[in-house]
């Protein structure tokens, strides 16, 4: 393959933020490749204007369904430093657990939800539901050995 070719993506879903890709192709290798992620403003400040500052923690926790412990901690991570408060032992070690689980859970989110529907050619997780109903299910209803009294 011989000449040019630009391949230029403005809105990549299914990432963090805002992604960009751009390939410039040329004899058919990558003559040159930017890949941007641009993470937007949230403007959370504007909203806790006013409000009593214990209620920046679950506020804050609702800016993004799929990482609410990140801003919940930062928020509370800010009220302690403006408090001169340290945080140390068995509770620093509980809130070290937390932000692990919200990692293993957001990243089976991506792989499993998000992403799994690109891997196996289909639409959107919605797509894929319709010839893998077992297993985009919740699962405590749907696979043998789990916790059933989930709702």
């Amino acid at each position: 393959m011989t000449g040019k070719k630009t391949i230029k993506v403005d809105y990549l879903a299914r990432v963090e933020g805002e992604g960009r890709l751009y390939l410039r192709i040329r004899d058919g290798r990558v003559a040159e490749s930017r890949f941007a992620i641009f993470e937007p403003p949230r403007f959370f400040e504007a909203f806790l204007r006013g409000r009593r500052f214990t209620e920046a923690p679950d506020l804050t926790a609702r800016i993004c369904g799929i990482c609410p412990v990140a801003y919940q901690m930062s928020a509370t991570h800010a009220m302690e430093q403006a408090l001169g408060v340290k945080v140390e032992g068995p509770l620093r070690d509980l809130r070290r657990l937390l932000y692990c689980g919200e990692w293993i859970e957001s990243h089976a989110l991506h792989v499993f939800l998000l992403h799994a529907p690109d891997f196996l050619g289909y639409q959107d997780a919605f797509q894929m539901a319709r010839d893998h109903p077992v297993m985009v299910a919740f699962p405590s209803r749907t696979l043998p050995g789990t916790m059933s009294s989930c709702p």
